[in-house]
């Protein structure tokens, strides 16, 4: 019997080794680096790299003096840099070996659930302490719709499509049968922002313990519908194969050259208002490929079909990345703003401002083009351009992309140890802005598509 246990611990410490070097063997080498643009021609040739030699951008803003963050493919990375030196770059170099990076984020993780486990008589909850897989995450789902009142009908649990690769995009809905308004809340929608659906979990997980201790004034007056992740094939492809993949996994060759082996669409770029106009690309071996046409992915016409179909009136719609600290509102597309902005303005302060207060974390806000870039084809701009949601917000996560945050250096890389924190500060905030929509009226959207 023991000699048994003893082979099942070999095996599973095996497999586990072989997934971790999988998923960061790939990035040994790969160089992470900050630049300076200080010309629209520094700007371009930054847009022209990520095109043609596999430069990563990490940073959402891409703007003239504004350090821009990226890491550097190891067999380019050598010829990208003597090109940026000769159009007067600097580089700095952050992290000469991203695959270390990872594996510092992985060995806190991994320190953290041992603390967790030694401090608490009951271990506390996965979704607290880990970053969960597609399957772990369906299973917490039905657990938590398992876990409301029955009688009550606080909670349902639906697919809302299906995607490429034939996993369905699970949605929960939480609320009292008589709430009248509708809230529609997303995560990870770019696969390698673990920290998002993890804070989307923990929404849930705090929003159905309120119901069970009988605190529902929110949900008395809102159904909050929540999609913990809307790319579960691209999230499933980093968790187990390449850490910072961040499209769909779509077979572009499908779409273009039959021999291409690029994959996977920017689902953020896909979404069919003024899609392809700026900050999007056309080659399907960028990070940023709108796709071969406006929607044609499943998981973008998925979210499109929930919310034009259905019978409901949203209120709002909030979708959370990472990374940066931002609290931001359309148009991402261009610079001009909606008609309604200084109220959309107004109620991002208040739930920024309620996040603040948990553990004073700063968030900027803004419109996304004047805060970051312009970028088409973002389900937030969709969502007010056309599916007429009123509030709709981007909400990127931590850590800032403040050089000087001591924590910005994990970027996508968040350790499993910060999902309690900023899911605790996030959830304030959601409510706090929440709050602020039960007095207000004129809940149809002011933005109708004049442009």
């Amino acid at each position: 019997m023991l000699q048994s246990v003893w082979r099942l611990i070999i095996i599973n410490s095996w497999i586990l080794f072989l997934y971790c070097y999988a998923n960061n063997h790939f990035y040994k080498g790969y160089e992470v680096v900050r630049v300076l643009p200080k010309t629209n021609e520094h700007l371009q040739l930054i847009r022209h790299f990520e095109d043609n030699y596999g430069v990563d951008r990490w940073s959402e803003v891409l703007t003239i003096n504004r350090d821009v963050k990226m890491s550097l493919p190891r067999k380019q990375a050598p010829k990208i840099k003597k090109l940026f030196k000769q159009h007067g770059i600097d580089v700095k170099i952050l992290h000469n070996d991203l695959e270390k990076l990872i594996q510092k984020s992985d060995d806190i993780s991994k320190q953290h659930k041992i603390r967790t486990k030694r401090l608490t008589v009951n271990i506390a909850s996965s979704h607290l302490t880990g970053y969960l897989r597609y399957h772990e995450i369906v299973e917490f789902l039905k657990e938590q719709h398992r876990r409301s009142p029955p009688l009550r009908n606080f909670t349902s649990l639906f697919s809302i499509g299906s995607t490429h690769e034939n996993r369905s995009i699970w949605t929960i809905r939480i609320g009292k049968p008589s709430a009248r308004r509708n809230i529609l809340i997303d995560c990870g929608i770019h696969a390698r922002e673990f920290i998002s659906p993890s804070t989307c979990l923990y929404m849930i997980d705090k929003l159905i313990g309120e119901v069970n201790n009988g605190r529902v004034s929110l949900l008395s007056v809102f159904n909050i519908y929540i999609i913990p992740l809307l790319n579960p094939d691209g999230y499933e492809y980093a968790q187990t194969e390449r850490r910072m993949w961040r499209k769909n996994r779509a077979l572009n060759g499908y779409y273009h050259n039959p021999d291409s082996k690029c994959i996977g669409v920017d689902l953020n770029r896909n979404f069919g208002y003024h899609w392809m106009e700026n900050g999007a690309s056309t080659n399907p071996c960028s990070e940023t490929y709108a796709g071969p046409h406006q929607d044609s992915e499943p998981e973008t016409r998925s979210l499109q079909r929930f919310i034009k179909q259905s019978s409901r009136h949203w209120d709002a719609y909030l979708t959370f990345h990472s990374y940066g600290q931002y609290w931001i509102y359309p148009w991402g597309f261009a610079l001009h703003m909606p008609d309604d902005y200084i109220e959309l303005n107004n109620k991002a302060t208040i739930g920024s401002e309620a996040l603040k207060r948990v553990s004073g974390t700063l968030y900027k806000i803004g419109s996304a083009a004047n805060l970051l870039y312009e970028s088409a084809g973002g389900s937030d701009d969709w969502a007010k351009g056309v599916g007429q949601i009123k509030y709709v917000y981007t909400v990127e996560l931590r850590p800032s992309d403040d050089m000087n945050d001591e924590h910005a250096h994990f970027a996508f890389m968040l350790p499993e140890t910060f999902i309690e924190p900023v899911g605790q500060e996030t959830y304030v905030g959601v409510k706090g802005f929440l709050r602020s929509l039960i007095t207000s009226r004129g809940q149809k959207s002011l933005s109708k598509n004049k442009y």
